[in-house]
């Protein structure tokens, strides 16, 4: 009889024990998969959004904060910056382009941004379905000069993967002049918006936007300015919440980086440093995770230890026989090893199930709260976890194995009748 055979058939005896030694396994595999592949997951969307620029530009306050408004749409912004910067940045040596855009509006819980055009070719955003709408921040610019910021009568709107699944291409809506997903919002009812086009899914915060032209965002009411703030400053309705920047790399990109935070009214954030600074902070909490989960893993297999080794007095006759028919020490050793590292592979193969169905039953509101997509198929960090379970249960199999290797055959079947 194969090995492979007798091993299962011996699992298979015992199938209590079997699956409640596996199933300690599976908890902590599935509790270390699932924190890694949600840690994977939310870095690398995060740096795909850090990628669109290598600097953001807005007002004195946090960098961290400033970021994550403005390419995560998370947080309150921090004011604005004079329009100004926009065009000195504009006319400055060493800067490749420039992106405005302007926040503060809502609709149920889906940030509202004004953008320029460039948004969509520089961040790589493609239009799925409908239409992109037309405006550069050469038309910005212009419209600022000549003094008029009318928008249109009807705002056009483009809005992120995730959105589509509460507005559809052609569908009219108003604005929300706060962040509130419901109740007490106060709706720009003088300004109507209607969907006309839909962006691919990229799996980033920016799939949960709506983004509208930075004239028409201008044009609504109450971001028009007054008299009070027409000179601009943090609070000038006309200026700008952040301006995504892009320089020609080394002695451009510090000197920029340098004189916009020398300023008294601007502050330049590297978007990568802010992502990494950010995982940092939750590092903590993942480690911690990651520590319960693999005490959780080491206790598990000490169980499996401890569930072979507890039968070996009982198969001492089952390993007699063996021996008497032929089989090597060598043989009841691998044996009993198998055993071990087949309960540590069930188990292992259960945990990443549940993982996987945990995290696909999880992906969908992770999605929406952060635009970020979880993917349940297990990759190679996933995979080699697995193996790592499998050959640390055999070597814990090693100790009732010994035990096995030192049966006498003729001693244990001369005692039995």
């Amino acid at each position: 009889m194969r090995l492979s055979r007798i091993v299962t058939r011996n699992l298979r005896r015992r199938p209590l024990a079997t699956v409640l030694t596996s199933f300690s396994v599976a908890l902590g595999v599935a509790l270390f998969s699932t924190v890694g592949a949600v840690r994977r997951a939310s870095e690398e969307g995060f740096q795909r959004s850090a990628a669109i620029c290598d600097l953001v530009v807005g007002p004195k306050g946090s960098s961290l904060e400033l970021v994550l408004n403005s390419l995560y749409h998370m947080g309150q912004s921090q004011g604005n910056i004079p329009f100004s910067v926009l065009q000195s940045l504009n006319e400055r040596p060493g800067v490749e382009w420039t992106i405005p855009s302007a926040v503060g509006d809502s609709y149920r819980g889906y940030r509202v941004v004004g953008v320029t055009d460039e948004l969509f070719s520089r961040a790589g955003l493609s239009v799925q379905n409908g239409e992109s709408f037309s405006f550069s921040t050469e038309d910005l610019i212009r419209e600022r000069t000549e003094g008029h910021h009318d928008g249109h009568e009807v705002t056009p709107a483009v809005i992120g993967s995730l959105v589509a699944k509460d507005l559809s291409l052609g569908a009219e809506f108003f604005p929300s002049h706060n962040l509130r997903e419901e109740g007490g919002a106060e709706e720009h009812h003088d300004s109507p918006t209607k969907v006309i086009g839909e962006l691919a899914a990229t799996g980033t915060p920016m799939d949960r936007a709506i983004f509208i032209p930075l004239s028409d965002f201008y044009a609504i009411d109450g971001h028009k300015p007054t008299k009070e703030s027409s000179a601009g400053g943090t609070r000038d309705p006309l200026g700008l919440s952040s301006i995504f920047l892009r320089t020609k790399p080394g002695f451009h990109h510090i000197r920029i980086w340098r004189d916009l935070n020398d300023r008294l009214d601007t502050q330049a954030a590297r978007p990568a440093d802010q992502v990494r600074k950010l995982f940092e902070i939750i590092g903590g909490v993942d480690r911690a995770l990651r520590l319960v989960a693999a005490l959780v893993m080491a206790v598990a297999l000490i169980g499996v230890l401890v569930a072979i080794y507890n039968t070996m007095g009982a198969r001492k006759k089952e390993f007699a026989i063996l021996r008497a028919l032929g089989a090597g020490r060598q043989t009841v050793l691998a044996m009993v090893v198998a055993e071990s590292a087949g309960l540590a592979a069930f188990g292992g193969l259960m945990g990443l199930f549940f993982a996987g169905a945990g995290t696909w039953a999880a992906s969908g509101y992770l999605q929406t709260q952060t635009g970020v997509l979880v993917s349940a198929i297990p990759g190679l960090s996933e995979l080699q976890l697995l193996l790592g379970v499998i050959i640390v249960g055999g070597l814990a199999g090693l100790v009732p194995a010994l035990s096995a290797y030192r049966t006498e055959a003729a001693k244990h079947l001369a005692s039995t009748n």
